[in-house]
């Protein structure tokens, strides 16, 4: 299959995923940790698209949020099937399905799916990126004071939330605008479309931000962590912009 075909067979996945959330009628709540939960739901989930995923591709491995798998593989599918659990087992309409594809170690296929908005944000590397089909860019911001920055506090982690909470009164007064989804695939999906400006989160998980980060960097959006010295996508440091505010961003975090 082409990178593109991983990318429609994510989407078929993903939005067969997304019928059965839709669909579901009570269901059962766990605490994986502080603030941090898994429901019933997330597992179902998971395992209907590792189905449908490796029932066309054996030849992949398979890594998601609830049940793990392959650290590493020539192909492998990496999947968060309820990104935003706390807003699904709420009601509220923000959650996603977030599936990507790597190969020989590099992301190359992306699909986000909000069944709550009925949103598809899919990219293939070389491909760009897409919203329901229509091709989505970047912002044109380039002045802090004009940007919207999506946030994530890190809040289930005593030392990520310390890290954090220095930097979030300067961020704010320094910007437009800010906003928090629960779901950071979804965060970077509204970067790589223009509808925000930056997301900023740090201890977040690949399969939290893998398929996002796909969509952003085909929509000519940049990846960067808080730190110059750190990379995004092996430490969960997230920055990710439209490339003309990542800079100013990042000063700020770093207290400059």
């Amino acid at each position: 299959m082409t990178f593109m075909e991983k990318a429609r067979l994510a989407e078929r996945a993903a939005r067969a995923s997304g019928a059965m959330l839709e669909a579901h009628g009570a269901f059962e709540i766990k605490r994986k940790s502080e603030n941090d939960f898994v429901t019933e739901m997330d597992l179902k989930s998971e395992q209907l698209i590792r189905d449908i995923l490796l029932t066309a591709c054996p030849e992949d491995e398979f890594f998601g949020e609830e049940y793990g798998g392959a650290t590493q593989a020539v192909g492998r599918w990496i999947v968060d099937p309820i990104d935003g659990t706390a807003n699904f087992m709420r009601g509220q309409r923000l959650y996603t399905i977030s599936i990507a594809y790597e190969h020989d170690g590099e992301l190359a296929a992306g699909c986000v799916y909000c069944p709550g908005t009925d949103e598809l944000f899919l990219a293939a590397k070389g491909e760009g990126a897409t919203c329901n089909g229509r091709p989505i860019h970047v912002s044109d911001v380039s002045t802090l004071r004009d940007a919207i920055v999506h946030l994530g506090l890190g809040h289930r982690d005593p030392a990520i939330l310390a890290q954090t909470e220095p930097v979030f009164f300067p961020l704010v007064r320094a910007i437009s605008d800010i906003r928090r989804s629960g779901t950071a695939a979804y965060d970077l999906c509204c970067v790589a479309a223009g509808r925000a400006d930056a997301f900023i989160e740090q201890g977040i998980y690949l399969f939290d931000y893998a398929a996002g980060a796909v969509i952003l960097q085909e929509a000519d959006g940049k990846l960067d962590a808080w730190r110059p010295n750190l990379v995004p996508l092996k430490t969960g440091s997230i920055l990710a912009g439209n490339g003309r505010v990542n800079g100013e961003i990042q000063r700020i975090l770093n207290g400059k």
